[in-house]
């Protein structure tokens, strides 16, 4: 009966602390209403966020397997623990397993077999892993993934219509060849558990928030394959979203990550917003968004860097908006300057994170988007 007291006390003295506000607090009406509905929210309710989804759903959350699939129910659970009214739709679809292996096949012989000897060692290190992806691949082919959507209507203009995503999935790859470990432990602290982790906490927030706008959630599967979640959701999507007023895509990837020792600028709190590329005719599109939300998110917290980047960033599932000509941004590590040597690996687990730095990520990138469903900038 002691130790059963004891771990009582304990596991109360680190659950998560819910998350009010007072009616007065819920309708902003500037910008310093907007970083006090921010700044009460407590750090540790985010950081139990991110453990307790890596922890869920170990040792991997690779698409095929019974922690993959625990990954896609524990975020409903949590979703419906969150507001019990709120509307939660898993969405499953049947993954284009062909298109994904065409992208590897016209990637390898873009950047690889025209550039290298098939006896050069990245030749056969590439060719590796476009074979190991394709092999797998081809047993994925009876596999539904789950697209899980969290929405909150707007007050006043619901067909205004904000998505915010971020992908569930992990994958490990062998660093010598490049080739799939199914074997090893993929806990994906930071790829992609930061990222899901903002998005159910800045959920919390939204659920107390009045919106004007309307706020829509993914919780992307199959985005380690060729980001085949995002391609169903838009596929199936696209002709609502130009209906509707769309208002763009925000991807979170990889939050937790930063570093001023191995910084190639020696900075501390140093992320990207990648954007369509200048010469793209819909480079526009984004970097109207990309303005806003940094300038909105500069005004919320200071000291925070997160510099535009118009570079074409094709590594995650805002590009199947960009292929439909849809506006769409990622916030994410500053893949340039100091990205995460534990991506796709079994060291990516929490206590690699930089939990300050995520948390002044976290806290940006909320501030932006309830500023976003007010317009206020």
């Amino acid at each position: 009966m002691k130790y059963l007291l004891i771990f009582v006390i304990q596991f109360c003295a680190i659950s998560a602390e819910p998350y009010v506000l007072r009616d007065y607090e819920k309708n902003i009406k500037n910008i310093g209403s907007v970083k006090s509905v921010v700044r009460k929210y407590k750090k540790d309710n985010l950081l139990t966020n991110l453990r307790e989804f890596v922890s869920c759903c170990r040792p991997s959350r690779i698409v095929g397997t019974k922690s993959h699939e625990k990954a896609s129910n524990w975020i409903v659970d949590r979703l419906k623990k969150i507001d019990p009214t709120a509307l939660v739709v898993v969405d499953e679809f049947t993954p284009d397993i062909e298109h994904a292996k065409s992208i590897y096949r016209k990637d390898f012989q873009k950047e690889i077999a025209g550039n290298y000897p098939k006896t050069s060692p990245i030749y056969k290190k590439w060719n590796s892993f476009t074979n190991s992806m394709i092999s797998h691949l081809d047993k994925l082919k009876t596999v539904k993934g789950k697209n899980i959507i969290w929405e909150k209507k707007g007050s006043i203009s619901p067909d205004e219509v904000i998505i915010l995503g971020a992908h569930y999935d992990t994958i490990n790859y062998d660093k010598e060849n490049l080739i799939i470990n199914l074997e090893a432990d993929q806990p994906g602290a930071d790829n992609n558990g930061t990222g899901v982790a903002s998005l159910l906490s800045l959920i919390e927030i939204l659920t107390e928030v009045n919106t004007p706008k309307t706020v829509r959630v993914v919780f992307l599967d199959y985005q380690e394959f060729a980001s085949l979640g995002a391609r169903a959701y838009v596929k199936k999507y696209k002709e609502d979203l130009k209906k509707d007023s769309f208002a763009g895509f925000v991807n979170l990837l990889m939050l937790g990550h930063d570093t001023k020792r191995n910084d190639k600028n020696s900075r501390s709190n140093n992320f990207k917003v990648y954007t369509r590329k200048e010469s793209d005719p819909l480079y526009g599109l984004d970097s109207k968004i990309a303005k806003k939300l940094v300038s909105a998110g500069d005004k919320t917290l200071s000291g925070m860097r997160f510099e535009i980047d118009a570079n074409g960033f094709d590594k995650s599932d805002h590009i199947s908006f960009w292929n439909e000509g849809l506006p769409a941004i990622i916030f994410t590590q500053n893949w340039e300057d100091d990205p995460n040597p534990k991506n796709h690996t079994s060291n990516d687990f929490v206590e690699t994170i930089n939990f300050k730095s995520l948390d002044r990520a976290f806290r940006f990138i909320s501030g932006s988007i309830i500023a976003w469903t007010y317009d206020i900038i």
